[in-house]
């Protein structure tokens, strides 16, 4: 074997992030200084300088950008999340805490969580889902799961993506009245009330 036998895949792979990198780089530009309707994976091609084909390979539409942008910020703050996590009392503390950390999130980014949100649920409710197609929400919300039911507070009779995808749209509820109902939209109200839902319907 040649030395460039045994280090091309992990040149290929390296090679394959540093476009990744630059796709989402150039997609966020984009977004924040013309909107995100305004933007389109043709013009992300351009600006990238790459065939459109070719970002089609890495991403298949611009909501993808999106979720791979949001997934990677997730995992860069996961472990500091996870410690936070485990120290606070219980699970209504531990969902509290971490949908006032992410609706400031959305809030923030408005215009294009809404197209991100209705991308994620496509892939929520797909029968076919792969561990890739998971959110960085989805790790997070397992956290609390078994921390809860470590505490003997969430029950343990259901299969755990069950309970991780029902925390999720508990989440996504608190995000579409902040959408529905921008006016009154009570932040703690949301969270109190969603949290409550989900926390009497998986009690053990």
């Amino acid at each position: 074997m040649t030395p460039n036998e045994s280090t091309g895949p992990g040149r290929m792979e390296r090679k394959k992030e540093e476009m990744k990198k630059k796709i989402i780089a150039v997609t966020l530009r984009l977004l924040k200084q013309q909107g995100y309707d305004a933007t389109t994976m043709e013009q992300i091609a351009r600006e990238v300088d790459i065939a459109k084909g070719t970002l089609y390979n890495y991403f298949p539409v611009k909501e993808a950008i999106i979720d791979e942008h949001i997934k990677r910020t997730f995992r860069e703050k996961n472990a500091e999340r996870m410690l936070r996590l485990r120290e606070l009392p219980d699970t209504r503390a531990r969902m509290t805490a971490i949908f006032h950390e992410l609706i400031a999130g959305v809030l923030a980014n408005k215009e294009f969580f809404e197209k991100y949100i209705v991308y994620r649920m496509r892939n929520m409710v797909s029968f076919q889902q792969d561990d890739s197609e998971k959110s960085g929400f989805f790790l997070v919300a397992m956290e609390i799961i078994q921390l809860g039911q470590k505490d003997g507070e969430i029950r343990a009779d259901l299969p755990p993506y069950v309970l991780g995808d029902l925390l999720e749209f508990a989440f996504v509820e608190v995000v579409k009245q902040c959408y529905l109902e921008p006016e009154g939209f009570s932040v703690d109200q949301a969270i109190t009330q969603c949290v409550d839902l989900f926390i009497k319907g998986a009690q053990a």
